[in-house]
């Protein structure tokens, strides 16, 4: 995830533009993944609080 968004900007500051964009599309799908995720784990702690 971090590998796609570091050669993305390395890219991007080199001016290589659509190159960097290709790899920021990469970035797109893993970081959705990483929101679902904390998004779920936040309703489960909520829960476990409420439960207290």
């Amino acid at each position: 995830m971090s590998f796609a968004l570091a050669i993305g900007l390395l890219l991007l500051i080199g001016g290589w533009f659509l190159p960097s964009l290709v790899a920021f599309l990469c970035f797109i799908p893993s970081f959705a993944i990483m929101a679902f995720v904390e998004r779920k784990a936040a309703a489960r702690r909520e829960a476990d609080q409420a439960d207290r």
